[in-house]
């Protein structure tokens, strides 16, 4: 779980809570195709198609913040560069395997300012990590949930 969680690419230079130029280096750290998918007033989704199959996707205030990540695939993409250093130290530290339980469970954080789920088995993971205090006032949580609507 440890090396799951581990993230095992260089470290993101900015992407949740960071600028729209962050997508550009998340794709090339990633190897994905990227594609704009939505484009509304309040925010657009730029998703990338990682070699693996996996769906990630990363949504964006006008002013080019992005406050929430999504994934959704075959395997997990390194979350290290979806969050950042700091957002993913902090999910890791909320999310610490425990060695005398052996069992699959949903890995969550929940912060004011930092919200995670993510889950799944081999062959089918999903999750996504959005700040609340950043998010467009009208984006709906859901949207993270069934993917870009």
């Amino acid at each position: 779980m440890c090396l799951v969680l581990a993230g095992l690419t260089s470290p993101a230079q900015a992407t949740l809570g960071g600028k729209a130029a962050s997508i550009d280096t998340d794709r090339a750290r990633l190897n994905a195709r990227i594609a704009l998918r939505l484009d509304r007033a309040t925010y657009s989704v730029h998703e990338m198609t990682l070699d693996s199959g996996t769906t990630a996707r990363e949504f964006i205030r006008p002013d080019g913040t992005v406050f929430a990540v999504s994934w959704q695939g075959p395997q997990r993409p390194n979350l290290r560069q979806l969050f950042g250093d700091s957002y993913f130290s902090r999910f890791q530290a909320d999310n610490k395997p425990n060695p005398r339980i052996r069992m699959r469970r949903a890995l969550a954080s929940t912060h004011g300012d930092f919200v995670v789920r993510t889950g799944g088995h081999s062959g089918a993971f999903w999750g996504f990590a959005y700040l609340p205090q950043t998010a467009p006032g009208d984006f709906p949580v859901q949207t993270l949930q069934g993917g870009a609507q």
